[in-house]
């Protein structure tokens, strides 16, 4: 995939969008459970406090006891993890088998007043302790001054880290896979929104191709102005091709008046005995009258670039055309041996297979001593057409010659010279070609490959 390639920008595009979205989501949805644990240790924490509250009670001696401490084993456990403590101005007087002879510093700057307060400290091991804090009073038997406690419950801060941790860990694995779903999901988005680009790519490339004159079919709204756009576009190119192949003809048409006048002149010159100059005016009229005959085939042939409808079967045109130009005139009658399929369809104009036809079956049967073969076959990319003839033939240094406009390598034979030229051109409109070579009977082979 090309790094211009739409596709690979959509899908790039869809690939930097998941994956922010999936990574803000997952902060997110990390800092809501960060939170929820937070909060749910603050509420057993809550609870271990609550507990310890009711299980207090007073010696005669107006000293402080815990008679149901909170039941969790990790508050019995040396440095477990979980920790509780009385302080009385100030000072501890009774904490949990946990924090062994070590004591919790609580913070100065808590509220005065009772309700519940959460806060962190540090730890008999000098960990992170989340703690929640209360201050209470608690009467004595007395009725004296009751006594200003401070109760503290506390967990090790590891333990929401940990949680924390291992919800990270499963959230960003179901993240990672979620991530692929989402990338599948896009791939097979943007496949389906480039699928009219696709069919319209396919169009384009049957225009180009000759098998349709415009893009046919239904496109979305986005892509329909570009449909109509290029639709407009090749109407306007077939206008302006028309009409230049109207103008080179009606100028090849002119020039056939004045072109008939100097060839007047020059027979006239030629009575009056200026030979030279006769000659040399016959020449030039000769060389005009090819370039007209060239520019006026041009001008006939449709060409691959026009679009169109132009499939159409060559095996019937080609046997008429061998019927036609074997019947014609020659001191030796010549064989004509025919390999042609049954059908060989191929997108090609009737006049434009006519003319590159006509003018290699014409030179066979000029040229040929006794036999011309024509053949037709389908390969890979197109179809290939070739005639063959027992004649003279053409050095192999003169292939590139006899292609040239007006080149003739026999003078002594009639003809204008530009027949193989004016097939050149044509096969040339379709991006086919032409190629000479020598031929199994002895003469010259001229193949002809056509797309399509």
């Amino acid at each position: 995939m090309k790094q211009s390639s739409l596709r690979l920008r959509l899908l790039m595009a869809w690939a930097v969008f998941i994956v922010l979205i999936l990574q803000i989501a997952g902060f997110g949805l990390r800092v809501l459970f960060e939170r929820h644990i937070t909060h749910r240790t603050e509420t057993e924490l809550s609870a271990d406090l609550r507990q310890l509250r009711r299980g207090m009670d007073v010696t005669s001696s107006g000293a402080i006891t815990v008679l149901r401490a909170p039941t969790d084993p990790q508050f019995d456990i040396e440095f477990g993890g979980r920790y509780w403590q009385i302080e009385e101005s100030g000072k501890p007087i009774l904490r949990s088998q946990s924090l062994k002879d070590s004591e919790l510093k609580i913070p100065d700057n808590l509220r005065p007043d009772e309700s519940a307060q959460t806060h962190w400290l540090r730890g008999p091991l000098n960990q992170r302790l989340f703690a929640v804090t209360r201050h209470t009073a608690f009467a004595k038997p007395d009725g004296a001054a009751p006594h200003a406690l401070t109760i503290t419950t506390a967990v090790d801060a590891a333990e929401i880290a940990d949680d924390t941790r291992k919800f990270s860990t499963d959230l960003f694995s179901s993240l990672a896979g979620l991530a692929g779903l989402l990338m599948l999901g896009a791939w097979a988005h943007v496949t389906i929104g480039l699928r009219p680009l696709e069919s319209l790519r396919s169009k384009v490339a049957g225009v180009r191709a000759g098998m349709a004159p415009k893009i046919e079919g239904n496109y979305p709204d986005e892509v329909m102005p570009l449909v109509s756009e290029t639709n407009a576009l090749l109407e306007a190119q077939q206008h302006a091709l028309q009409a230049a192949r109207q103008r080179a003809g009606d100028l090849a048409h002119g020039l056939n008046t004045p072109l008939a006048i100097m060839a007047a002149k020059g027979r006239e010159l030629r009575r009056q005995g200026e030979n030279s100059i006769a000659s040399e005016i016959e020449t030039q009229i000769e060389s005009m009258r090819r370039h007209v005959e060239r520019e006026l085939a041009r001008a006939r042939a449709r060409g691959a670039s026009l679009g169109g409808d132009t499939r159409a079967d060559i095996v019937p045109l080609t046997q008429s055309l061998v019927a036609v130009i074997s019947s014609l005139p020659r001191e030796v009658p010549l064989e004509w041996d025919e390999k042609l399929p049954d059908m060989l369809a191929l997108n090609v104009d009737t006049d434009d297979f006519n003319n590159i036809a006509g003018n290699l079956l014409e030179n066979a049967h000029k040229w040929g001593k006794s036999q011309v073969r024509v053949s037709a076959q389908r390969l890979d990319g197109g179809v290939e057409f070739t005639i063959e003839d027992d004649g003279p033939g053409v050095p192999a240094d003169q292939f590139d010659r006899v292609l040239l406009r007006g080149e003739r390598l026999d003078t002594t034979v009639r003809g204008t010279g530009h027949g193989l030229a004016i097939v050149n051109d044509i096969v040339e409109l379709y991006r086919g070609k032409l190629e000479l070579s020598q031929s199994e009977l002895g003469g010259l082979k001229v193949s002809v490959l056509l797309p399509g």
